[in-house]
């Protein structure tokens, strides 16, 4: 690129489309976006030993992008994973919260549309060793004959199916004098 916007006069005017575009400054607009945004881990570096615990391995490309964004996560605090369907998002953001917990239990949200709710709970069973689901179905306090409230399952026969403990978030907010978590989640 040979000034300061990256195009020159003369190349510019030669350019009628997109695909021209790409073909003349792509290599120089790929070599600016890795100088301005360097990757958080190489292939190289090592993986952490606790990518070894989860119940399904992620592919090779996956588990870089599990450790990018437990790079970020670590670095500002905050992290996105863009991409399109059937690349394994769901498997690398569920990845990527285990392995920045360390393998300490954590508090995840996950939030889909309820065509995927279910998809969201089996995969977060068959990816995370000994973890608890608890799907929000409503916002309102639960109705006895309703799947309303916040509802803890479980996986059977790759079923998603009620575990038992039901509440609304009412009565988790009327919860909040107990000590723990688990203190308030048993008082249920």
């Amino acid at each position: 690129m040979e000034n300061t916007t990256g195009t020159s006069t003369h190349v510019t005017q030669s350019i009628t489309s997109i695909n021209g575009y790409l073909a003349a400054l792509g290599g120089d607009l790929a070599q600016k976006i890795l100088d301005s945004f360097p990757p958080l881990h190489r292939l190289e570096a090592p993986l952490p030993p606790l990518l070894n615990s989860l119940r399904r391995n992620p592919y090779a490309a996956q588990l870089l992008v599990v450790m990018r964004i437990v790079r970020r996560w670590e670095k500002s605090g905050s992290a996105a994973a863009v991409a399109e369907c059937d690349t394994g998002k769901t498997l690398t953001a569920l990845a990527s919260m285990f392995v920045h917990s360390h393998g300490k239990p954590f508090c995840g949200l996950g939030m889909s549309p309820p065509h995927l709710v279910d998809k969201w709970a089996r995969e977060a069973f068959q990816t995370i060793p000994g973890v608890r689901v608890f799907i929000i179905d409503g916002l309102r306090d639960a109705k006895a004959n309703a799947a309303s409230g916040v509802n803890e399952v479980k996986l059977r026969h790759r079923k998603i199916l009620p575990k038992g403990l039901k509440t609304s978030l009412t009565d988790l907010r009327l919860r909040k004098n107990y000590r723990s978590a688990p203190a308030r989640w048993n008082a249920a």
